[in-house]
């Protein structure tokens, strides 16, 4: 019945978290914090019964699966690259966000002049998913406005910084030539392509979950004990059983055990020799394990005789069921 929150930490400009703290939103207590396994290997720190299993990227990354045209006539695609001019997980203004390039058969805005590449009217616009129209640098080998030729490129500009009215690279968009036809259908009216990015957890995200406590749920009970009947572990047991427990610095014969499985919580187990007399009465111990281990000793304390058993589940408003199983020493 608690409400938890996980918060992240790092440095402002940085886009990746350094590190994790659980919060106890109900307590309004601090579990704990500084926790750093943000790679999902499950070793980080453990508060109030919970072991949170964090998994982030590393870097920005391209969503090779969502990024590429949603829409349009065009048979083109667009290889995408970061452009090393700054660390990728520096924050700043437009970076990281989604980027949509739209296409128009008319200008819609001008690149910015670069060395080898001019101002030129372009087909197209380029937005951040806020609305924010980004400048870039455009390379137009065939004067038809638009990326088509495989030595054309467009380079998205963002400011180094906040308040920065320098402008630098961050991607830049090629015809991918292994993926795209010989002659494409270039972009034009219609198309609209959609670089979308892999975000590591940062300093603005928070994962809000509440607990719910543990119960049984009794019509899911009664299905599963009439579809998976109660068993026993092993059968026949023979001599003696994996799972027994080893004697530590003591010679001779351990504690021998069988266990009965998939018994649901509260269920009584009697066992019965095929005359009809009982052997012993066991009881589950209220607990979700569904298993009833058995030191094969009578309620008299003695070792039972080998031979055939019966076991008798009365498992209340959940049934009943009668099994067997053979003993061989």
């Amino acid at each position: 019945g608690h409400t938890f929150e996980i918060d992240f930490q790092g440095s402002t400009d940085s886009i990746r978290a350094r590190t994790y703290r659980l919060i106890d939103v109900t307590e309004g207590q601090e579990i704990f914090d500084l926790g750093r396994d943000l790679a999902g290997k499950g070793i980080g720190p453990v508060g109030s019964g919970l072991l949170p299993i964090i998994g982030t990227p590393e870097t920005v990354e391209v969503d090779t699966t969502n990024t590429g045209f949603v829409s349009g006539p065009t048979d083109a695609v667009f290889a995408v690259r970061y452009s090393e001019s700054l660390p990728i997980n520096l924050k700043r203004p437009g970076f990281p966000e989604d980027i949509t390039i739209t296409f128009a058969d008319a200008p819609l805005d001008t690149s910015r002049a670069a060395i080898g590449a001019p101002a030129l009217p372009s087909n197209f616009r380029i937005e951040t998913e806020s609305g924010t129209q980004l400048d870039f640098r455009f390379r137009d080998v065939n004067d038809d406005r638009t990326l088509s030729a495989s030595e054309e490129f467009i380079e998205v500009l963002l400011p180094e910084a906040e308040g920065s009215t320098r402008l630098r690279p961050t991607w830049r968009f090629t015809i991918d030539e292994d993926r795209s036809p010989s002659t494409v259908v270039p972009p034009g009216e219609g198309d609209v392509y959609r670089l979308v990015l892999n975000v590591p957890f940062g300093t603005e995200d928070l994962f809000r979950f509440s607990t719910a406590g543990q119960r049984v749920d009794d019509d899911l009970a009664r299905q599963q004990f009439s579809s998976f009947e109660p068993y026993v572990v092993p059968n026949p047991y023979v001599a003696s059983a994996a799972f027994e427990p080893e004697r530590f610095a003591v010679s001779g014969r351990g504690v021998r055990r069988i266990e009965f499985r998939g018994i649901p919580s509260d269920a009584t187990i009697k066992i019965f020799s095929l005359r009809g007399e009982l052997v012993q009465e066991l009881r589950h111990d209220g607990t979700t394990t569904g298993m009833v281990p058995w030191d094969l000793r009578s309620k008299d304390n003695l070792e039972i005789a080998p031979g055939l058993y019966l076991f008798h589940v009365d498992a209340g408003d959940l049934g009943e069921h009668v099994g067997k199983f053979a003993i061989i020493k």
